[in-house]
């Protein structure tokens, strides 16, 4: 089996996990590990050398690694990463396929991180669910942001200028609240945690409960939160058709009320109506394990030239 070592840079903490891949396209997780984030290009620079380097040291010489993938918030384009603000990467493009290069002679693959992680839950639903070579499948990820990732028949969608599935700053509501890209009631601003945190000061979990309870605040973040999320899942069934909505993020797969309460917003959203019964968006929801790192799976397997 080939060792392949996967990398996903999030927010606060770099992940980095050893994969070995078999012949038939079955995998093994081996080792993770993990170190904090520290923002800006020393920072990214400095954390990808101490996952990656800590990693190999952990994994011995016994097993050679045959790659390097990372997954990385912002547009990537040629191994080049773009408004990564939440990393502090704004500015001109930062080459991390460059510096990940000055660490590694095997090859590397630089990709968004969200779509390395569709490209994980692809491995994951193959693992467990039996599904074959053209799995097809939209990764709702629903983190500080709301993006997702498509794999299309087997194939992960990048798209013409590597934005396919950006769909959290489509606007929802026009007289909204101004959002960080510059438009103003972006859905990730009612359907993420960040959107979330903007407006409840407890978790997903403590909002369920205050809104069962009563609270007419929880209550109204609740529903915007609901319908958002809703949205979303519905955007991406009826824009591609996939077979499967693979929901990750904490805020949902930690949350059961939550789950409970996107299900029945997706099953009563035009009850009477044929076209929707056809569509039965419900029954295409799946809802990642929260111990499943298919950001750094899916960087690790990444396919093609990222």
């Amino acid at each position: 089996m080939n060792v392949r070592v996967g990398i996903d840079i999030g927010g606060t903490r770099i992940d980095a996990a050893a994969v070995a891949e078999g012949r038939d396209g079955d995998h093994r997780i081996l080792l993770q590990h993990a170190v904090p984030t520290v923002r800006g290009r020393e920072g990214i620079r400095e954390g990808l050398r101490t996952a990656y380097t800590q990693l190999l040291e952990r994994l011995g010489t016994e097993r050679p690694v045959a790659s390097l993938g990372i997954g990385v918030p912002g547009i990537v384009s040629g191994g080049r990463v773009s408004h990564a603000v939440n990393l502090g990467l704004d500015g001109d493009p930062f080459d991390l396929a460059a510096e990940a290069g000055a660490l590694t002679a095997v090859p590397v693959r630089v990709d968004n991180d969200v779509k390395a992680a569709a490209w994980g839950a692809a491995q994951w639903l193959r693992a467990t669910d039996g599904a074959g070579a053209d799995v097809d499948l939209a990764l709702l990820n629903v983190g500080t942001g709301l993006a997702a990732g498509l794999v299309l028949n087997g194939s992960l969608r990048r798209g013409a200028r590597g934005l396919a599935g950006e769909i959290g700053h489509l606007v929802t509501d026009r007289s909204g609240p101004p959002c960080p890209c510059g438009k103003r009631g972006c859905l990730e601003l009612y359907a993420s945690g960040g959107g979330l945190a903007r407006r409840w000061s407890g978790s997903a979990a403590q909002l369920m409960v205050a809104a069962a309870d009563g609270d007419a605040h929880a209550q109204l973040v609740r529903e915007d939160l609901v319908a958002g999320l809703a949205q979303a899942v519905r955007i991406l069934v009826q824009a591609t058709d996939v077979e499967q909505v693979v929901l990750a993020g904490g805020v949902v797969t930690s949350t059961p009320a939550l789950q409970g309460a996107l299900l029945a917003e997706l099953r009563s959203h035009g009850a009477d109506s044929g076209f929707e019964q056809h569509l039965a968006v419900h029954e295409r929801v799946r809802w990642l394990p929260e111990d499943y790192p298919a950001g750094s799976v899916g960087a690790a397997l990444l396919p093609g030239e990222g």
